[in-house]
């Protein structure tokens, strides 16, 4: 049985003309896998090279793609250009529709980014939220990329109706500001909570992150390491932050829907901090995989 299903685009990234496997859903995916859970990933991708690429990699990492995932559009792809910080800027050309998408009963659906609130993957990924089967859990990352976004009101719109199904809602302070410009942290969070979900979190790059609930409030420092780059650091937060997640009582008190541990979110949140400061060490969107995480863990709590 499948434990997770994720849903959005894989892409390539092109950083100096050389084709690297990405995309925010399939970089969680693919994290997830490294980290031993079994994943489904749904998206569209090319009978190419590019398409190639992607599938080999994401097999390498225990993903299974969904059926229906390859098309016969081109694959997608993202020109990324490194500012002198570090920092991705990117350039697109997409092809992420979803026409063949289909639910499972996996204990962990997640989605996000550009196929959550652009074109028809959009409307299936709502759908799929809706549809959604008892006792699943929803994780939903929004994980903007404002130069797509062609009507600001009917993004936030169809963000918001995610976050609204989604028990687990984590932005980036970047994708914050974008939503709510002058709003502070405390709003953002009481907002997402307001709209239904159990746990909403930000994060906040060098500066750590923070969760809360209905009852809590965690705060945790990012991981001191020497940054690369920053590419895919989100995304590795996120498959760390399910991953421990599922490992966690918070699984079930998601499915129950009773109060969550605010000890548990520390220990998760920590876990989160750790893929991402693993990911930003080295070069690419190359998340950690359980044996490095647990060795990371091993030689700092020394």
């Amino acid at each position: 049985m499948v434990t997770i299903q994720v849903a959005g685009e894989a892409l390539v990234d092109i950083v100096d003309g050389v084709a690297h496997p990405g995309g925010s859903p399939m970089n969680v995916a693919v994290g997830l896998g490294r980290l031993g859970h079994n994943v489904l990933l749904q998206t569209d991708i090319g009978e190419d090279e590019h398409g190639r690429l992607i599938t080999e990699h994401v097999t390498a990492s225990g993903v299974q793609l969904a059926a229906g995932s390859h098309t016969d559009a081109r694959t997608s792809s993202a020109t990324v250009v490194l500012d002198e910080s570090g920092d991705a800027n990117y350039e697109f050309q997409l092809n992420c529709k979803l026409q063949n998408m289909a639910s499972t009963e996996a204990v962990l659906f997640h989605s996000g980014s550009i196929a959550a609130f652009q074109g028809p993957s959009a409307a299936r990924i709502h759908e799929a939220f809706q549809t959604s089967p008892a006792g699943q859990i929803l994780s939903f990352d929004p994980n903007l990329r404002p130069e797509l976004v062609e009507n600001r009101a009917d993004a936030v719109k169809q963000i918001e109706k995610l976050a609204g199904l989604a028990d687990i809602v984590k932005l980036s302070d970047e994708d914050a500001l974008w939503l709510y410009p002058g709003w502070d942290t405390n709003r953002i969070l009481e907002h997402f909570l307001a709209r239904g979900a159990s746990l909403a979190v930000i994060t906040f790059g060098a500066r750590g992150a923070e969760a809360r609930t209905a009852h809590s409030e965690v705060m945790v420092p990012s991981v001191s390491v020497r940054t690369v780059d920053t590419v895919g650091a989100g995304d590795a937060f996120m498959s760390g932050l399910l991953h421990s997640i599922l490992e966690s009582s918070l699984a079930q008190s998601l499915r129950d829907g009773t109060e969550l541990d605010s000890l548990e979110i520390e220990k998760v949140m920590k876990i989160a901090s750790v893929c991402a400061g693993i990911t930003v060490s080295r070069a690419g969107a190359n998340p950690p995989t359980l044996e490095e995480l647990n060795q990371f863990l091993t030689a700092t709590s020394r």
